[in-house]
């Protein structure tokens, strides 16, 4: 597993950009199959016409898909992943900002692309480097 989740939790209150850090160090720890199964999920989700994806549905689509309960149990994540992945997965695919919709966080002013690469690979290709960004790709493309 990636360094930032070796240690225990100490209560010590989270700023914004160990809160990214923790959700990059979820995806390293079985990059790239788990990132590109939690893309694949909302993508195919959106294609079959659901009209927006929010936390706790991922579970969801996985078991509509037929997968088992145990091979989903690591999409079972808590909202703070969510809110960190959604923003990634919308700069990863813009076009997912069509069913993916964030509200403006703290956590936007931490350099997204920065930690991934550092945490994650350096080599994931991002198409803005912020989701705000990304979405307006995604309005000009539609």
């Amino acid at each position: 597993m990636a360094e930032v989740c070796r240690e225990l939790y100490d209560g010590v209150a989270r700023t914004p950009r160990m809160r990214v850090e923790e959700a990059c160090a979820w995806i390293a720890d079985d990059y790239p199959r788990k990132w590109m199964r939690l893309v694949g999920l909302c993508e195919r989700a959106m294609a079959n016409g659901w009209p927006r994806i929010r936390r706790g549905d991922l579970y969801l689509l996985a078991s509509q898909q037929g997968m088992t309960i145990t091979e989903c149990m690591e999409f079972r994540f808590d909202n703070n992943l969510w809110s960190i992945l959604s923003r990634y997965m919308i700069m990863f695919r813009p076009s997912l900002s069509h069913a993916i919709f964030p509200k403006v966080a703290e956590v936007d002013e931490v350099d997204f692309e920065q930690v991934w690469h550092d945490t994650v690979a350096k080599s994931t290709f991002f198409w803005a480097s912020d989701w705000r960004k990304a979405s307006k790709l995604a309005e000009v493309a539609a």
